[in-house]
């Protein structure tokens, strides 16, 4: 099945418009990623596909898209130093001062879940039973697919790999010899919903103290750059944190975070 360059540049259009996604230099991966999805659903080329794409106001083929055409490899303690500077940085100092309503936290691009339930269990191992009261965290993503996952959190062995064997044995249930699921506890810690960085409208201003959004930006040119670290300077509380991919930086952006350190941001107080 062949892309030709006009289904190219409709698809790449229809990307970077709604989702602020650049697949520029991506055909190859357009074209391979989508061949077996498109004859799956039934389409003779990728011309029929992408009139039916824009055409659908269900969402559901925009989902599967954005699901095929964006990585979502991940795993639980992936990058852990971040973890690490949020419990020494946020939650411990948390213990003696907790703001009112609580610490909240954004996992802005939250794929399967892996890192939201992260922060959980990070968030009930220093906070134990008061954990509900002291931190709220909020999960989302462009793919309902994913979010439809991270919901039900199951994993497999290969994916809590990096676990502390502790918290496996006080967070997960194991299913069989392969799988786990997150306890409800940890499950009732996070909240996830459907969330496009790209849109305009759905942000709350001073709202978080910490945001994760890592490994997002690397889907993006500088200019969506630009306006989503405007748009995340905004949503954090003065001295908030904003964490973003190790591979990432700010550092060719207008931005008025102050750098803690590699991939880590701070809100001006």
């Amino acid at each position: 099945m062949e892309l030709t360059n006009n289904d190219f540049t409709r698809l790449k259009n229809y990307m970077y418009n709604n989702y602020g996604i650049n697949l520029e230099k991506k055909r190859t991966l357009i074209e391979t990623r989508l061949a077996l999805v498109v004859r799956r659903l039934g389409f003779e080329s990728f011309k029929d596909y992408t009139d039916s794409l824009m055409k659908d106001k269900t969402g559901e083929y925009a989902s599967v898209l954005v699901e095929k055409l964006t990585t979502n490899f991940t795993y639980f303690m992936r990058e852990e130093m971040h973890y690490d500077f949020l419990r020494d940085q946020v939650f411990i100092p948390g213990l003696k001062k907790t703001p009112i309503g609580g610490l909240k936290i954004w996992s802005a691009a939250s794929s399967t879940g892996e890192e939201a339930y992260c922060i959980a269990m990070l968030a009930s191992s220093v906070f134990g039973r008061s954990a509900k009261l002291k931190v709220s965290i909020l999960a989302s993503d462009i793919s309902s697919g994913v979010l439809k996952h991270a919901k039900t959190g199951i994993y497999s062995n290969d994916k809590i790999s990096k676990l502390p064997q502790l918290w496996v044995k006080n967070y997960f249930k194991q299913l069989n010899d392969s799988s786990y699921v997150v306890v409800d506890d940890i499950k009732n810690l996070v909240e996830f919903k459907y969330f496009n960085l790209n849109d305009n409208l759905g942000w709350y201003n001073g709202k978080y103290d910490v945001i994760f959004c890592r490994n997002v930006m690397i889907y993006f040119d500088n200019p969506t750059k630009q306006k989503l670290s405007q748009k995340l300077y905004e949503s954090l509380k003065p001295g908030g944190y904003l964490i973003i991919g190790m591979s990432e930086n700010l550092s060719n952006l207008q931005t008025d975070f102050e750098r803690v350190k590699p991939s880590v941001y701070r809100k001006r107080l």
